[in-house]
């Protein structure tokens, strides 16, 4: 009996897609408008927002977050993006890699050149997550963006918090009273 390995041509392997952009305000489309908008407002160079894409041998595909792109192009001082980060961050959005792109977003903040505006926005959602007492992970990265960016106009906003009931809390204001 011949025996012939049973192949089916007409049956593809079907591709996945993994996409962690999220939808709305924050999607690709619309970060890359809001960034061609703020870069004619503000100028900037030809720096290029695109997220990082990965297809393995076997056709599954990633698509990461264009926050990563933007969180590259403050690295490199573009004022579009640095607006952004900063609107990012204020968003707090929860969805996957979220909070280690808001960390990678402050670590490149720290060396960004931030107007007093854009440093006021920045202290009023790191003081407002220091009160409430939301601080999750990317918080380390904000108190040593907070701590660059000076905090001694906010200094007894910070005390008071030294007296909380959460240790989480008394910690964090520690460290940006350091």
């Amino acid at each position: 009996m011949n025996r012939k390995a049973r192949s089916t041509p007409d049956r593809e392997r079907s591709a996945s897609r993994i996409d962690y952009n999220p939808e709305g305000k924050w999607s690709v489309a619309s970060v890359t408008a809001r960034y061609a908008g703020l870069r004619v407002q503000l100028g900037g160079d030809d720096f290029e927002l695109k997220p990082r894409v990965y297809t393995n041998p076997g056709g599954m595909t990633w698509t990461y977050n264009i926050m990563e792109s933007v969180a590259d192009g403050v690295r490199r001082g573009d004022q579009a993006c640095i607006e952004l980060a900063i609107a990012y961050i204020e968003d707090n959005i929860m969805a996957s890699y979220t909070g280690y792109i808001r960390e990678r977003m402050a670590r490149s903040l720290r060396r960004a050149p931030l107007s007093k505006s854009q440093q006021t926005r920045l202290a009023t959602v790191f003081l407002s997550q220091l009160i409430s007492g939301n601080l999750h992970k990317e918080y380390r990265e904000y108190i040593r963006l907070f701590r660059t960016m000076g905090v001694a106009d906010f200094r007894t906003t910070i005390e008071k918090q030294r007296a909380s009931a959460k240790a989480y809390i008394r910690r964090a204001a520690e460290r940006l009273l350091a």
